[in-house]
Order: structure tokens, then sequence, then C-alpha cells
């Protein structure tokens, strides 16, 4: 059989199982099994369980499940309403701030939590009905949300950076301050943008009168209750910047940081405590399941020559670096408007990985720009994980009192409401794309 026609059938049967609703973990895990027995013979068995521990036995992968950890543990603790009552309490004033700080909020709950829903789901039914309530626009209130909620994909700590970083062998660390400005800067682009359409239309959201607004000591006190997480998250970051730990040590300070906020806080009992290992440990086993599937595929793809194939394909067309970029990020915009990020990590990189290799493109700026995308595709429908979310969210608050706006919204509303800032994150990647140093510059200044 050809290579050709073994690369067709592979990804048609991978394609065939994924349209079924088959979890992506075990569909890359069947058919690696199938195609290696096929193409190689029982033989080739022994090189499964070798290639499954060495994988899962990495170093840096130990990350994950501690940073996992950190997030279920902040938000369990009730650390997303602490920043969403201080954001809110300094932005009322402003026409569109309830909104753009909620915005700001999502960001900073997105460096705590390194998790692409976390905010959508802590801030949803804080932010929405309190927005509804001040006579917000319908669409402005619930469009922030789910791209917001996204930038947990760039800015760092984030889940999605360890495993691109393991699998791809881009060194964590850089990726993790490489997205950094991205994040931050598509999170500014977001709130530009709804600040100055609500200059433009100040009907859209008016702001919170005088009267009441908060005191000067009440917005004071809000800062204050988030001095204890926004400290982790520095000395998460500053231990890596700094060379002191390596991600993995950096990730265990972090958990060892949030059962001890959870402590300050007394939200830290055996029940919470037993909810906060059973969340991370199920969202963890899922990650692991699709690292070790993605670690069989990529395995098939190197035995089966299709790795080496396509990667000769895209280099014969000869588009070009940036060329060659847009095709990968087009390649990974599908996939996430179907699939969660990091399966499309698995899929992507050991096909991607040798383009960016040949073509001599800086690995970390390729990766930055992958995480773009599939922050992208947590907000892209059809399948766009965090406008799911949100309908769970208008469905659980729409019968609150003040928020009967609510009742008539439609997946289809959340659609259009999200697309603005779905514009805004590729206008984000073009920036990206065309000044590298946006993601390459930080990463060079580190220790």
């Amino acid at each position: 059989m050809s290579p050709e026609t073994t690369t067709t059938l592979i990804f048609a049967s991978l394609i065939g199982l994924l349209v079924t609703g088959f979890p992506v973990g075990f569909a890359l895990m069947a058919v690696s099994l199938f195609w290696l027995l096929f193409l190689h013979g029982p033989g080739i068995l022994p090189i499964v369980p070798a290639t499954v521990f060495d994988t899962a036995t990495t170093e840096i992968f130990i990350a994950a499940p501690l940073f996992i950890f950190m997030a279920v543990g902040l938000e369990r603790s009730g650390v997303g309403s602490l920043l969403y009552e201080a954001i809110h309490k300094w932005t009322s004033g402003i026409s569109g701030g309830l909104a753009a700080g909620t915005m700001a909020a999502a960001a900073l709950i997105a460096a705590m939590t390194g998790i692409g829903g976390t905010a959508v789901l802590v801030l949803g039914v804080l932010a929405i009905p309190e927005m509804v309530r001040r006579g917000y626009d319908v669409r402005l209130a619930i469009g922030g949300l789910p791209p917001g909620g996204s930038l947990g994909v760039l800015i760092p700590p984030t889940v999605v950076g360890v495993l691109l970083g393991g699998f791809a062998s881009i060194p964590v660390g850089f990726l993790f301050f490489g997205a950094a400005v991205p994040g931050f800067l598509i999170a500014i682009l977001f709130c530009a943008y709804i600040l100055v359409r609500c200059a433009l239309k100040p009907s859209l959201a008016p702001p919170v009168p005088k009267h009441l607004r908060p005191a000067w000591g009440e917005r004071m006190r809000a800062l204050v209750n988030v001095i204890f997480p926004v400290a982790l998250i520095v000395l998460v970051l500053g231990s890596i910047w700094y060379g002191v730990a390596t991600p993995s040590e950096a990730a265990g300070i972090g958990a060892l940081g949030t059962l001890v906020i959870g402590a300050v806080r007394r939200q830290l009992s055996i029940t919470a405590l037993r909810q906060v290992l059973t969340a991370s440990g199920q969202v963890s086993v899922m990650v692991l399941t699709l690292l070790a599937g993605g670690a069989l595929f990529s395995k098939l793809l190197q035995l089966s020559g299709s790795a080496h194939l396509v990667s000769q394909l895209v280099v014969g067309i000869d588009a070009g670096v940036i060329g060659t970029l847009l095709i990968f990020m087009a390649i990974a915009t599908v996939l996430g408007m179907f699939i969660d990020g990091a399966a499309i990590i698995f899929i992507v990189t050991p096909i991607m990985m040798p383009v960016v290799q040949a073509l001599g493109i800086n690995p970390v700026w390729f990766g930055v720009l992958l995480m773009v995308a599939i922050a992208a595709g947590y907000v892209t429908p059809p399948f766009g994980m965090n406008l799911f979310y949100l309908r769970g969210i208008v469905d659980q608050v729409k019968r609150a009192p003040g928020c009967e706006a609510l009742q008539k919204v439609t997946i289809r509303d959340i659609w259009i409401a999200c697309f603005p800032y779905v514009v805004v994150m590729y206008i984000g990647m073009a920036l990206v794309m065309l000044f590298p140093a946006l993601a390459t510059w930080l990463p060079s200044q580190m220790r």
C-alpha cells in the first residue's frame, strides 16, 4: 500500500470515529492500534506500552494535573467572585464598564486557572444578571464571556501550553511567556471594542447611577480581597521566569498555594477538598487519556511515513513561511469548530512540527499562533465549548428577578453576540503573525 493511500485511510478512519461521537482519546488509540497492526503485524505491539509509558512519565506532563488542581481549587474557593466584585466596584461608573470589567475579570481568572471555560462558569451567574438588570443590551451582556473565558488557553499558566510544549518539544516556559503578550493584547482589544462601541451608542450600556456607585473605601477593601490569588500567580510565573523552578515544580507551588488560600478563606473543609480532588482527577484523567492516544497516533504517523509525506507535500507547495502558517491556522480553526483544543494538539503537531523545523520557523512563534487558533475554537460555531457553557448559564439565570430579557435568548443569539470578539481574536492572530516579536521577545528575556 502506498504512503498516500495509507495516509488517506488513516485520517478517514479517524474522522469517521470522531463523527460518530467516539471520545477523541479513545478514537486516537483505536485508529493507532488498528493501523499499527495492519501495517506491521503483531510484532509491533511491544511498542504500544513503551510509547504510552515514555509519554506518561515525561516530567513536564506532571505539571498538567497540578495546574488543573490549582484551577479547580481556586474556582471552589470563590476567587472568581472576589475578582468580579473588585473589578465591578472600580468600573461601574463607566458606560460599558461592567462589560469591560467582566472581560478584565475573565482574563485574570484565565491567568489563575489556565483552562478555557472556567471564567464562563464562574462569572456567568454573577455578571450576566447584573448587567441585564442595569439595562445593558442583552447581546452585549452575554457576548464577551465566552471569548474572555477562552483566554485561559493563552494567559499563563495554561494547561494547553503544558500539553503543547511537552508534546511538540517546545520549552513550556517559553510558551507561557510567549503567549502572555498576545493573550493580554487580545483582552485589551476586547475591552477597547466594548468601550468604543458603548461610547458611540451609550444606550447599549448605561453607567451605574452615581448614588449607587461604591465608595472609595469599598473599592479598596475589594482590592485587598484579591491580593492572595494574584500573589500566587506572580509567585508561580516568577519562579519560572527567574529559573528558580521548572514549570512542573512551579505547578506544585501553585497547587500548594491554592490549598493555603482555601484554608485562609475557610473554604477547605474535608468535603470541599474531596470535591476538588474528584473534579481535578476527572479532568486530569481525560487529559492524560488524550495524551496517551496522541502519543500512539504520533508514533503511527512516523512509522507509516504519513508525517514525512504530509510535511514534504506542504513544503513542496512553497507557500512561504506566512502562507504555510495560514494553512496551518486554517486547519486548526476548522478542527476547533468540532473538537477540544487538547485533541487538536495531539492530531496536528506530528504533522506540522516537521514542516516548522524544515522551514526554520521559530517554534515558539508557531506554538503561540496555534494556541490563539485553539482559543478561537472555544467560541467558534457549531460546537464551540464556551458557547454551550454560556447557554447553560443563561438557562440557569433567565428566571431570576430582572432577567426576563434573557428568556428569549437562543443559541443563535449567543453565536451572533460572540462573533465580533472572534473577529478581534483573528485580528490579534494577524498581529502576532505580522509581528513575531509579540510572541518571541518576552521569552528571549528569560533567565
